[in-house]
């Protein structure tokens, strides 16, 4: 039995496993290839395709491929819709992604993998991680661990060989922006703060480059192609630009060639041009890693190390920005691409060193490593209450950047004299935003309470986090020891005609 790590990239899938002697190693798909492409593609009699065979399919029949999945998980959001009416949404098709891994990895090392250690961005909400261990469950990988990406990073790295050293590690990926600060005192690894943007990635530069491209084609040739009526013409695109990409980060200059309904567009571009067309994208990601920074009171002179870590990362005009914000060369120690799934290898190790076990790595046990990781929570968690206005708000209960995992108690009053059932709304938010532009993760009921005139402080909520994130709450009433209970099953919504808990 293998533990793998699992890079689980909005653009690319990457794995890894330990070797003999426990450190980690990349290992290629079942075709020989380092990545597999994060692609699939539905045939015509049901069956699915992934990676790079799915974007060659694709070229035909462009309607059947899903790529750009990552930002839809957590939404209702179908991405494809089958011959016969089957809705596929983000998890199922994570969970097709998460098939072929597993089948890559045993049939490339001989063994059998039950478990896996699956990177997410930090930014990511109980519900998008709930549905990655439910999506891994689904194709009989139980997920142990879920890191954060730049945390990963940060360990493929080898940042924990490193005694007093504070890191930022700075993640672009294909869908996701994260950023992290790191810190190695001794054997202990912290997170000190982490932040980021689920609304910007490397495809977003695509689509800057794109939308580039499809000018100029329009100027050359008086017509600009469109998505619906030339597909073949966006999926070359597509691949020229990553091309393009590559290539500038060699090379000051890089030629362009696409061809649409007879007409071509031949184009020369410069590293200077694509700097350009992209900037305020970087200076956006760079804003947010100042703000990161600032928001701990840390001042940039205290950061040791600089990682610029996935694909996106790899851009000159990333570096370039990234070394002047920080005034620090960005380190070369790991490739950015690999960073992660190398470091999720690590942290199972250190996942099951937490829980006591011995860890299995096909016919040999490994020793448990002599370090200590401490994660923290993305973003803050609470309860629905009112206000002294009557105002729905959101009641903190575990703040951002709270350690995991932990365990956090309120205690809260009634909103109305002899209440006898209250309703505990959970939400993703900040302490005293509004309800409403909070994300809801669900609600449940405690009935059953003894009527009582006053309005003393008498429901206690505790929530409890566990080493992925994913929180159990749990109620109860100090007067009569009633108790409820329940694991956050992430409703859309969650409405109730029972009375609130009111702030304490």
């Amino acid at each position: 039995m293998l533990i793998p790590g699992i890079d689980a990239g909005n653009s690319r899938f990457k794995y890894a496993v330990a070797d003999e002697a426990g450190n980690p190693k990349l290992i290629t798909n079942r075709f020989g290839e380092s990545f597999t492409p994060s692609a699939v593609f539905f045939t015509s009699d049901g069956s699915t395709i992934v990676g790079t065979e799915a974007l060659n399919a694709g070229f035909a029949e462009p309607q059947r491929l899903v790529t750009n999945w990552k930002r839809a998980m957590g939404t209702d959001t179908a991405l494809y819709i089958d011959d016969n009416g089957k809705e596929y949404f983000a998890m199922d098709i994570l969970a097709i992604l998460l098939a072929d891994a597993k089948e890559s990895i045993e049939t490339k090392t001989d063994q059998v993998v039950n478990e896996a250690v699956i990177t997410v961005p930090a930014n990511y909400s109980d519900l998008q991680k709930q549905q990655t261990i439910d999506a891994a469950s689904k194709v009989g990988i139980k997920a142990i661990l879920l890191p954060h990406e730049p945390t990963a990073a940060a360990l493929g790295n080898k940042l924990h060989d490193r005694n007093n050293c504070t890191a930022l590690v700075y993640d672009l990926g294909g869908g996701t922006f994260d950023v992290t600060v790191v810190r190695s005192r001794g054997n202990v690894f912290t997170i000190i703060a982490t932040g980021g943007d689920s609304n910007i990635g490397g495809r977003d530069f695509n689509d800057r480059i794109s939308e580039k491209l499809l000018d100029e084609f329009e100027v050359k040739n008086s017509f600009r192609p469109q998505k619906d009526q030339d597909p073949i013409f966006y999926q070359e695109m597509t691949q020229r630009i990553e091309q393009l990409k590559i290539s500038l980060s060699i090379q000051n200059q890089s030629q362009i060639v696409l061809s649409c309904q007879g007409k071509q567009l031949q184009m020369t571009i410069t590293r200077q041009q694509f700097d350009s067309w992209v900037m305020d994208l970087a200076v956006k990601t760079m804003a947010k890693t100042n703000q990161v920074i600032k928001d701990k009171n840390l001042d940039i002179s205290q950061i040791d190390e600089v990682y610029a870590v996935g694909g996106g990362a790899m851009m000159p005009i990333i570096i370039e920005q990234l070394e002047e914000l920080t005034g620090k060369k960005v380190s070369r120690r790991c490739e950015p691409h690999v960073a992660a799934a190398l470091g999720a290898v690590f942290a199972g190790r250190l996942e099951y060193k937490r829980k006591n076990e011995p860890y299995p790595n096909g016919d040999v046990v490994l020793p448990a490593p002599d370090y200590i990781l401490h994660e923290i929570l993305s973003h803050s968690v609470g309860v629905l209450v009112l206000d002294e206005n009557g105002n729905d708000i959101c009641n903190e209960i575990l703040a951002k950047d709270t350690p995991v995992p932990s365990i956090q108690t309120k205690l809260f009053k009634l909103s109305e004299p002899d209440q006898m059932a209250v309703t505990i709304k959970i939400l993703q938010g900040e302490n005293g935003q509004d309800a409403d532009s909070c994300q809801p993760l669900g609600h449940f009921e405690l009935e059953g309470l003894p009527a009582r005139p006053d309005m003393i402080g008498r429901i206690e909520v505790t929530f409890s986090l566990d080493n992925n994130g994913i929180l159990t709450a749990r109620a109860r009433d100090n007067a009569s020891g009633k108790t409820a209970e329940m694991e956050i099953n992430y409703e859309i919504s969650a409405n109730s005609d029972a009375n609130q808990v009111d702030a304490a």
